[in-house]
């Protein structure tokens, strides 16, 4: 038998933890969660941080599952601008427990988002992508806060509040 077993188990597991996803209301700095028709291995959501200089705006993230997952790390993209240490220009995030020689393939995507969004609430300038940005946040936290701001009023989604959010459960709701 070849060794294809993890990636067939991949979709599983992703199925179970799609489930366990849409159904937790423990992670309430990401919502919207919504997976590319047809595609288990793309998923979508809105990172709602709740820290200053970010906590007036949201974020759209992408989660891109490899086929071997578990076995191989999935990759976070935020597609809304954010001036941020740990995000570069193309929105690819600089976490640890991202990268090859630290996952586990007993990681779990809500765990995952925990450390992203703990990353996007308290950057992390030794894990810089941006060192410059890593830098002035070091440096000058007031130039950095007031810089970050900016994008945030300029680039960030709007942020839903919780009646919209609610809203918004309802409509999925119905619709299956």
């Amino acid at each position: 038998m070849k060794k294809e077993e993890p990636i067939m188990d991949g979709p599983k597991r992703m199925q179970n933890e799609l489930k366990e996803m849409m159904e937790n209301t423990q992670l309430k700095q990401f919502r919207c969660l919504e997976v590319e028709p047809n595609n288990i291995y793309k998923w979508y959501g809105l990172i709602l941080p709740e820290k200053p200089p970010y906590d007036k705006g949201a974020f759209r993230l992408e989660i891109d599952f490899p086929e071997q997952y578990p076995f191989k790390p999935p990759t976070l993209h935020i597609n809304t601008r954010i001036y941020h240490p740990n995000v570069n220009e193309r929105g690819q995030v600089c976490l640890p427990i991202l990268e090859t020689e630290h996952w586990k393939p007993t990681s779990r995507i809500e765990h995952i988002l925990q450390v992203l969004i703990a990353t996007i609430n308290d950057p992390q300038p030794q894990n810089a992508f941006r060192v410059d940005v890593a830098s002035e946040y070091q440096n000058d936290l007031k130039k950095f806060n007031k810089i970050a701001e900016i994008w945030v009023m300029r680039f960030s989604e709007h942020r839903p509040t919780e009646e919209e959010l609610a809203k918004l459960a309802r409509k999925k709701k119905k619709k299956k």
